[in-house]
C-alpha cells in the first residue's frame, strides 16, 4: 500500500472515531444537560429524575452534586446526603465539594458530629479550601468545642482575610477567648473545691475512726471492769461459805 493510501486510511479511521465519540457523548449527556438546566432555573423537582438518570448512565460526575442540591432545596436532607455518600465512591467526582456539601446537609439535620467529620474530610482534601473551615468552626461552636472552634475561626481569617464577615468573626473570636478563660477559671474552682471536699471527707473519716476506736476502747474497759467486779464477787462468796459453819452449841457425846 502506498504511503499516501496509508495516510488516507488512518485519516479516515480518525474521522470515524471522532464521529463515534461525538455520537457517544451526545447519547450520554442529554439527561445531565436537561437536569443541569432545570436546576439552574430553580425547577428542582423537575431536575431530579434527569439527574438520577444521568448518574445511572455515568454521564457526568457533577450530577451527584446537582442532585444532592436539589434534595437540599426540597429539605429532603437524608436523600441528598445519601446521594453524596454514593458520590464519594464514584470515579471523577470532586471529593472536597462533595464532602463540603455533605457537611452542610448533616448540619441542617442537626447531626453536628457527622457535619464536623464531613468538613474535616473536605479540609483534608484541600487545606486552602476556606469554606469548610468556617462551617466547621460554626459546627464546633454548636458542639461546645470552644477552643477548636476558635482555632478554626482564626484559621479561616488567615485563608480569607478579605472576607466581609471579618469583623463579626473577630468579635466572635474575642467572645470565645473570654468564654474559654471563664471556663478555665470555673474548672480551677471546681478542682479546688473537689480537693477541699476530699480533704474534708478524709478528715471526717479519720475523726470518725478515732471516735470509733475510743468508743471501742471505752466499751472494752467497761466490759473488763464488769468482768472484774464479777470475779471479785465470786471470790467473796467462796470465802463467806467457808467461814459461815453452823455451831450447834453442844459437845459430842463421845467426849
Amino acid at each position: 500500500m502506498a504511503h499516501g493510501s496509508i495516510r488516507r486510511f488512518f485519516a479516515g479511521c480518525i474521522v470515524l472515531l471522532l464521529a463515534f465519540c461525538a455520537r457517544t457523548v451526545h447519547a450520554q449527556t442529554p439527561s445531565f444537560s436537561s437536569g443541569e438546566e432545570l436546576f439552574r432555573t430553580g425547577k428542582y423537582s423537575d431536575a431530579i429524575p434527569y439527574l438520577e438518570k444521568s448518574i445511572e448512565a455515568g454521564e457526568n460526575p457533577k450530577a451527584y452534586i446537582y442532585l444532592a442540591l436539589c434534595y437540599q432545596q426540597q429539605k429532603d436532607y437524608e436523600k441528598g446526603l445519601a446521594v453524596l455518600e454514593r458520590g464519594m465512591d464514584a470515579p471523577g467526582t470532586n471529593k472536597k465539594i462533595i464532602a463540603f456539601d455533605a457537611g452542610n446537609l448533616a448540619f441542617a439535620m442537626g447531626n453536628y458530629s457527622a457535619a464536623e467529620n464531613w468538613y474535616s474530610i473536605a479540609i483534608a482534601a484541600d487545606a486552602s479550601y476556606a469554606a469548610p473551615v468556617l462551617n466547621r468552626a460554626n459546627t464546633r461552636l454548636k458542639e461546645g468545642k470552644y477552643e477548636d472552634s476558635r482555632a478554626d475561626y482564626v484559621n479561616y481569617l488567615g485563608l480569607d482575610p478579605e472576607t466581609p464577615q471579618g469583623n463579626s468573626i473577630k468579635t466572635l473570636i474575642s467572645m470565645l477567648t473570654q468564654q474559654i478563660e471563664n471556663e478555665e477559671k470555673a474548672e480551677a474552682i471546681r478542682v479546688e473545691q473537689e480537693r477541699k471536699q476530699k480533704e474534708e471527707e478524709q478528715r471526717v473519716a479519720a475523726e470518725r475512726a478515732r471516735l470509733e476506736q475510743e468508743e471501742a476502747a471505752r466499751r472494752k474497759k467497761l466490759l473488763e471492769d464488769v468482768a472484774s467486779s464479777l470475779q471479785d464477787a465470786a471470790s467473796e462468796n467462796m470465802s463467806a461459805g467457808a467461814e459461815g459453819t453452823v455451831d450447834y452449841g453442844y459437845e459430842s457425846e463421845l467426849e
